[in-house]
């Protein structure tokens, strides 16, 4: 019955009521009760943190005391407030104000401590023992965004107060929800209505389309020195989008196909430019070089046909042919395809385009031109006498792969 009230997915908005501050590691157990990562308990904000909200605890209600705290030093180690009691005359219409006295927290010599002799300083420093090293309401809208987020689910609104969960992802929803119901907060659950549909359609087609549109601009500022472990990220989070874009192609009938195109165009981007990356020396003073050549006894015998003049080779998702070249000692390859343009002009960008590299017993330049009629071209200059397959396990490490 549930499921099929819940069809076409469901918002998912919060609620938190009575939260009391909580030791992280007393809801680890509970996490686990539930089948919940623990990884999705927030960490402590941090004394500075927690003296703030102590301060702002405090001062609720000061007014009708007649008394204030204001700001006197605010850092990222040190905290001094005034208190300050307040005289109205309002036959004079006007108002004095007299220093009483300061409460103040250091980082140095003992985080634990809040100084300060006033009622107001100890009402703010017993504020603060129940808050430090304890989670609070406001620690939680992260880690319910990034459950949410990681589960699929897209933005109705802006600030992530409201989601909507695809169906396939709510009976996880719903585990996190009985989790978070014993911590103190309401995961609530909404039909969608079938008036809504073209309204939930929209939110999840932008929601996708900001995303790509985020990894696209990220793919175009990389350039040869960023780090190998970054594109491999951003090919987790290719396939990420991808399963997205079904998960949400299967629930709303969405069309995946816009999403798929421009996926397999930055996967093969960013895999060209890992596969270059994984092969460069960033030095210290930023420039770059190649590096060391692949030992040529590691590479196989070249097979019986075919060995010298290969007809066609596969760089970034695109296949190159054989054409004829005017440097007898130079093998060349090119393409028109547009995946092997998009490819060319990221290796522009990042001044790996029109250079020559060293593969093993060759060395290769990839060019974002070529001859008439060819956007690419792939050069390949073998060392005197050898062919070029004797280097099919160092141009392999480039990402280009012999046919």
């Amino acid at each position: 019955m549930t499921e099929h009230r819940f069809r076409q997915g469901a918002f998912v908005f919060t609620r938190a009521r009575g939260l009391q501050p909580r030791d992280p590691s007393d809801l680890e157990p509970l996490a686990r009760q539930h089948g919940i990562d623990p990884s999705f308990i927030p960490s402590y904000a941090g004394d500075r943190v927690a003296i703030s909200r102590a301060i702002s605890q405090a001062s609720a209600g000061l007014g009708k005391e007649n008394l204030l705290l204001r700001p006197i030093t605010r850092t990222s180690s040190q905290v001094i407030y005034g208190i300050v009691k307040e005289d109205r005359d309002e036959a004079e219409q006007k108002l004095d104000h007299d220093f009483e006295a300061t409460v103040s927290w250091s980082a140095e010599p003992d985080p634990s401590v809040v100084q300060g002799d006033h009622q107001i300083a100890r009402r703010v420093a017993e504020a603060y023992q129940e808050l430090r090293n304890k989670i609070v309401a406001d620690d939680w809208s992260a880690v319910i965004s990034s459950y949410l987020e990681r589960h699929h689910a897209a933005r109705v609104r802006g600030d992530g107060r409201v989601y909507w969960v695809p169906p396939q992802r709510l009976s996880d929803v719903k585990k996190f929800g009985a989790f978070l119901a014993e911590v103190g907060i309401d995961l609530v659950l909404c039909e969608i209505e079938a008036e809504s549909r073209t309204v939930v359609e929209q939110v999840v087609a932008e929601s996708l389309d900001e995303q790509l549109a985020h990894l696209e601009q990220e793919v175009a500022e990389f350039d040869v020195k960023t780090k190998p472990s970054t594109l491999s990220r951003r090919l987790d989070i290719c396939n990420q989008l991808r399963s997205r874009a079904v998960l949400y192609r299967d629930a709303l009938g969405l069309g995946a196909e816009k999403a798929e195109a421009m996926l397999q165009s930055l996967e093969q981007q960013v895999q060209a430019m890992l596969d270059i990356r994984q092969n460069t020396i960033v030095h210290r003073d930023g420039t770059t070089s190649p590096a060391g050549p692949a030992s040529i006894s590691s590479e196989p015998p070249p097979p019986a046909d075919n060995a010298e003049h290969p007809t066609s080779l596969r760089f970034a998702g695109a296949t190159f042919t054989a054409a004829p070249s005017d440097d007898p000692a130079v093998h060349l390859f090119v393409s028109d395809d547009e995946t092997a343009k998009a490819t060319a002009r990221v290796l522009d960008g990042m001044g790996l385009a029109n250079t020559w590299q060293r593969a093993g017993a060759c060395e290769v330049n990839i060019r974002n031109s070529g001859p008439a009629g060819a956007a690419v071209s792939i050069r390949i200059k073998s060392e005197k006498d050898r062919p070029i397959y004797i280097a099919k396990n160092a141009l392999a490490a480039l990402g280009i792969e012999l046919g």
